[in-house]
């Protein structure tokens, strides 16, 4: 998982020289997913919350439009290239006295350098935006010029970040044929029945058998009560039982989710995810890679029918970025 240091030192340029950003993000209690929605969210929320004296600083961090360090190659490389992208590296004398003239008049009423999210934007763009907006009051200025800088920050992030969609797990419903290179779906429905006491009770025969003898392990039944997750969820890891399969039943009838994974080479290939009903239970497979219990909405009770014994029975791995679980559907 990723430390505050290391979001720091990757996300610390996100809002130009001013990494007590990504840092405030972060002790605000950000732990991913790491997208750039949700680094973004995370960010502007604690920009957003700065007092203004902090707010004006990362204004007058940002260097001028075409301006005397972009003269003198001395802007950021994100900076660099975003100015690069409207052209304004090849301004004609005419046009560059142009935007100095600007730069100078807009500094001189606002006290902080014109900023714009120029990326797809001409010069012709960039020349009429500075000469409606030299006409707004203070307080408007200072609040279009956060926003750009929000904006600027975005689309840095889009530029780090793979985009959201690639990430984001689908949820199956579970079935048997889908679950099968995994494991064995607990049900009732389609199940072997037999009456015994009597007639008195209807047994459902048999719907899994554990694996666990491997290394003179034992079945043992435990009950895991499971705290509910947040969503959007960033599934970052996962972990496997090299000596005995492990079985979970809801003992509450709620729907739940399963996350699992096919072996690729001793790691975790993407996932897939499953919804469970309240009445679906699944016993992973010795040596299949799944991700640790997902309740939904409240805590839940589940039954479980795993190993106990000798021998290193939890091997886990992660992901070098999360996948993104999103069930907004199951927290209603």
């Amino acid at each position: 998982m990723t430390t505050k240091d290391e979001f720091v030192t990757r996300f610390g340029g996100i809002f130009e020289h001013s990494p007590w950003v990504a840092e405030r993000a972060w002790l605000k209690g950000f732990r991913g997913p790491l997208t750039a929605a949700h680094v973004h969210a995370a960010m502007v929320s604690a920009f957003a919350e700065a007092p203004a004296e902090e707010r004006l600083a990362v204004l007058k961090a940002h260097p001028d439009l075409a301006g005397r360090l972009a003269v003198a190659d001395e802007l950021t490389a994100a900076s660099k290239a975003e100015q690069a992208s409207a052209g304004l590296d090849r301004l004609t004398p005419e046009e560059h006295a142009r935007f100095s003239e600007l730069n100078r008049a807009y500094v001189a009423r606002f006290g902080f350098p014109f900023i714009m999210a120029v990326k797809g934007k001409t010069r012709q763009d960039i020349v009429a935006a500075f000469e409606e907006r030299i006409q707004n009051s203070q307080p408007q200025e200072f609040a279009t010029a956060c926003a750009e800088v929000e904006r600027i920050a975005r689309l840095r992030l889009d530029a780090m970040l793979p985009a959201a969609a690639a990430r984001i797990l689908t949820i199956e419903p579970l079935t048997k044929e889908a679950f099968a290179a995994f494991g064995a779906v607990i049900e009732t429905e389609g199940a072997e029945r037999r009456l015994i006491n009597g007639g008195t009770t209807e047994r459902f025969h048999a719907l899994a058998a554990s694996d666990v003898e491997a290394g003179g392990g034992r079945t043992i039944l435990s009950v895991f009560r499971a705290q509910p997750r947040t969503f959007p969820y960033a599934v970052a890891m996962m972990e496997r039982h090299p000596l005995g399969s492990q079985a979970f039943y809801p003992l509450d009838d709620r729907p739940w989710l399963v996350v699992v994974a096919e072996d690729d080479c001793g790691t975790p290939a993407p996932p897939r995810a499953f919804r469970a009903a309240g009445r679906q239970g699944v016993q992973y497979g010795r040596n299949v890679w799944h991700h640790p219990l997902i309740a939904v909405a409240e805590v839940g009770d589940f039954i479980v029918a795993d190993r106990e014994g000798p021998g290193d029975n939890l091997e886990e791995v992660a992901y070098d970025e999360p996948y993104i679980l999103d069930a907004p559907w199951l927290t209603r």
